[in-house]
């Protein structure tokens, strides 16, 4: 065998080797009780435990190297034990043993009290023993070649007769062949399966292609009243300005918060809303220990050669099969941990030109077959038909979420729940596609019966300079962009322009200057709130009047 191949362990060898350890063992304790019993040496208790335990956290030591490299090794020996050595957490039981030793043995307890002389010197006879044990083991397999037994504890066979080395070589060789042939097997099925559920996804979709649903001929009003009247059916009650921010929300960004207390539905609303209009949802619960992406979307794993995919990737992945199926992604709680963190990746994708919304997950060398909707090498696509809803609760537990994610979302506030309205209209389910969605926002925001007439415009470009004179708050082009999807389609959707400037106002704009106590500050929000009232009325823009006055309470 040549020194590259010495490393290897088939499953025989890492038997064989065991067992000659084992009886190693066994064999030089007994002869350690042996000295003891007959007083040619005694040890004290201390020394006996502290022995045992050297002797287990050394076996299980070796137990967990020996089996990493069994593991890990390769027939061509590329996997040298040098390699094994450098992974830290192989070394955990030796950590462990230590730590237990000093904590053991710092306690003032009788049986724990060690003599080093003692000690030591039971050490060296165990060695000893050890080494007595070895040469019985040795002798053991020299009388079974010599007597041509089949017992064989070595890899080797220089000692056996010219006829049984020649059956012996056969036998091994058949041996290594059928390893060989597994593990390539094994290693040639782990290529293909990087990616195994995104794979069995993409199997599916062959067998079985997507064929889209027809929609329903209804307008943004229709669904507005008939999700509303759905939602009352099923015992769940919010304002119809609720249901029209979510509708309208969704045409001016693919990115929406649900913000409010907990328990008044944020979580039900897109759970109602898919059962509704037919679409798919997906719900991922984000835990408090979150720090970046590889927590929503998963990770590779070295060892495994696998992708460890998650619920919310494959649920991703599906969508972009099913073209025309809205896919809500709800991430449930998301302040729990900072949404800046792990979603960062989705909140400067989805900035981007829509032919670039891709994540890449692993770097694009990884060898191995790849799901076949993956574009740019291991990126997986955020189709067009996927919209992601967070809820956030606001309370002690959660964080604060930033402006930069604000800004980037439309964000419906749940400070309370309507009573039955009592329409008459249809609970029934409808089935709405993206295209037929697409196309009613399209037909919202390209007619002139929904949008800012020229009056309304100006009233508000009064608002905004007077925010920027007196707190120096401005917003950019993207803020500007929502208000001009947003308004159109929350009008369509049966609403008025004031109102939805309203609802934009007091969730985009006047947000910012929560936390903030500048000298003045009380006097620049009571002119502001005069101005208000002046501009629309108390009526009219009475979720930001709120808002006004919750700052100027925080202010006394």
């Amino acid at each position: 065998m040549k020194n590259k191949d010495k490393i290897l362990l088939t499953e025989m060898q890492l038997k064989i080797l065991t067992l000659k350890v084992l009886g190693i063992g066994i064999i030089a304790y007994l002869l350690m009780m042996v000295v003891h019993l007959s007083g040619l040496y005694r040890l004290d208790a201390g020394s006996w435990i502290l022995l045992f335990g050297l002797t287990a956290a050394a076996a299980v030591q070796w137990s967990v190297l020996v089996c990493l490299l069994y593991y890990t090794g390769s027939l061509n020996g590329k996997t040298a034990f040098g390699t094994v050595l450098k992974k830290v957490l192989a070394f955990i039981p030796t950590y462990a043993a230590v730590i237990v030793v000093i904590v053991l043995f710092s306690v003032p307890v009788e049986n724990f009290n060690v003599r080093a002389d003692n000690f030591f010197i039971g050490l060296m006879l165990f060695a000893l023993c050890c080494v007595v044990a070895f040469l019985i083991i040795a002798g053991i397999e020299h009388l079974a070649r010599k007597k041509g037994w089949t017992v064989n504890f070595d890899a080797r066979a220089s000692h056996l007769p010219k006829d049984a080395e020649k059956d012996k070589s056969e036998a091994q060789t058949s041996a290594v062949t059928a390893t060989h042939s597994r593990e390539k097997g094994a290693a040639g099925k782990s290529k293909q399966l990087i990616f195994p559920d995104l794979v069995a996804v993409d199997e599916y979709f062959a067998k079985n292609p997507y064929v889209p649903a027809v929609s329903s001929d209804v307008s943004l009003k229709k669904l507005c009243d008939g999700f509303n009247a759905f939602l009352e059916s099923n015992h769940m009650y919010y304002t119809p300005e609720t249901i029209r921010s979510f509708i309208a929300g969704m045409a001016c960004s693919h990115f929406i918060i649900l913000e409010g207390l907990s328990g008044t539905g944020k979580t039900s609303l897109p759970k109602h809303f898919a059962q509704y209009i037919g679409c798919d949802v997906c719900f991922t619960s984000v835990q408090a220990s979150w720090r970046d992406r590889s927590d929503v979307l998963g990770y590779y794993n070295d060892f495994s050669g696998n992708f460890k995919e998650t619920p919310f990737l494959r649920a991703l992945y599906t969508a972009s099969y099913k073209t025309d199926t809205i896919n809500l992604m709800v991430l449930d709680e998301m302040n729990l941990a900072r949404v800046e963190y792990y979603f960062a990746d989705f909140l400067s994708v989805l900035e981007l030109d829509t032919s670039k919304w891709n994540i890449e997950l692993m770097p694009s060398s990884t060898q191995g077959k790849l799901p076949k909707a993956f574009t740019n090498g291991c990126s997986v696509v955020i189709p067009l038909n996927t919209w992601f809803i967070g809820t956030a609760n606001k309370d002690d537990s959660t964080f604060t979420i930033t402006d930069k994610v604000y800004d980037r979302a439309a964000v419906i506030d749940f400070s309370s729940r309507n009573s039955q309205s009592g329409l008459a209209v249809s609970a029934r389910p409808v089935h709405v596609g993206l295209k037929k969605l697409t196309q009613l926002f399209d037909e919202a925001t390209s007619s002139g019966d929904f949008g800012l007439s020229k009056e309304e415009f100006e009233r508000f470009n009064k608002l905004s300079d007077f925010m920027l004179d007196r707190f120096d708050i401005n917003f950019g082009n993207r803020i500007y962009n929502q208000i001009m999807k947003f308004v159109p389609v929350y009008v369509a959707c049966g609403g008025t322009a004031a109102k939805a400037l309203d609802i934009m106002f007091s969730r985009k704009i006047l947000r910012k200057m929560e936390g903030r106590f500048d000298d003045g500050l009380k006097t620049d929000i009571t002119a502001l709130e005069t101005l208000i009232n002046e501009l629309y009325g108390k009526e009219t823009f009475s979720l930001t009047l709120d808002a006004v006055n919750k700052l100027k309470r925080k202010l006394i």
